[in-house]
């Protein structure tokens, strides 16, 4: 019996669903068929800024964007940080799931086709890491995002432009007062933005700390317009 070494790769370590991490058959790519059924995007009512569903349609903004003034113009973000989409992230970021990258941009490349057509970013900026914790967890999950959805849409991903110059407490165990100080000076800028308008790249959009951060570097360094995008986005009651 010859086995390809793609069929043996397969044997060994076969590609997992991106929701519930079980095995995946052959015709299933990015997601299980019992995951596939569960799959919910966001929807309407959401925030005209940030994109986070909202419980009240009368309203264009959040409580977080309503009370903060932003340096990005706009963002989106496909699924809630939420359920099994919430554990999802937490093994593409800490437990070595990058193959899940490839159906998180895919995601976002078909939730967000509008907005990128709108918006016409030049560049993919992923949110970039320390050195050290690059080191821990074998690769930036911001970079493979932008590299995907590059794959995808055809902008170019650029992962040089700005660097990561301080390791700043994790975010997830600050609020939102002690995020922004936390970001202060965080992050550099290797040259002058050479683009117009750029799409800042994360794994997870909260309060906009991280998002903002990089907005008002990249305004400063050159570039007239940022916008954000994101595999997951927290609601108002999360």
């Amino acid at each position: 019996m010859n086995l390809s070494l793609k069929s043996l790769r397969e044997i060994l370590y076969p590609r997992r669903c991106a929701l519930c991490d079980a095995p995946l058959s052959r015709k299933e790519r990015y997601v299980c068929g019992g995951c596939r059924r569960k799959l919910r995007f966001v929807r309407e009512p959401v925030c005209m800024k940030c994109g986070k569903p909202m419980a009240d349609s009368a309203k264009e903004y959040c409580r977080d964007c309503s009370r903060t003034s932003h340096y990005y113009v706009r963002g989106f973000a496909p699924f809630v940080y939420r359920g099994d989409m919430r554990a999802s992230v937490v093994r593409f970021k800490y437990a070595g799931r990058g193959e899940y990258a490839a159906f998180y941009a895919r995601a976002m490349g078909v939730f967000g086709e509008y907005f990128l057509k709108a918006w016409k970013p030049e560049a993919l900026i992923p949110v970039p890491v320390h050195p050290s914790r690059l080191i821990k967890r074998g690769y930036n999950q911001a970079v493979l995002l932008a590299e995907e959805l590059s794959k995808l849409t055809g902008i170019p991903a650029d992962d040089r432009l700005v660097i990561r110059r301080v390791k700043t407490a994790a975010q997830k165990e600050l609020d939102v007062a002690e995020r922004r100080k936390n970001l202060a000076r965080a992050f550099a800028c290797s040259e002058s933005c050479p683009y117009r308008r750029v799409l800042v790249v994360d794994d997870i959009y909260t309060s906009g700390s991280t998002a903002d951060a990089l907005a008002l570097l990249l305004l400063s360094a050159g570039a007239e317009e940022v916008y954000f995008a994101s595999v997951c986005i927290g609601a108002e009651d999360c």
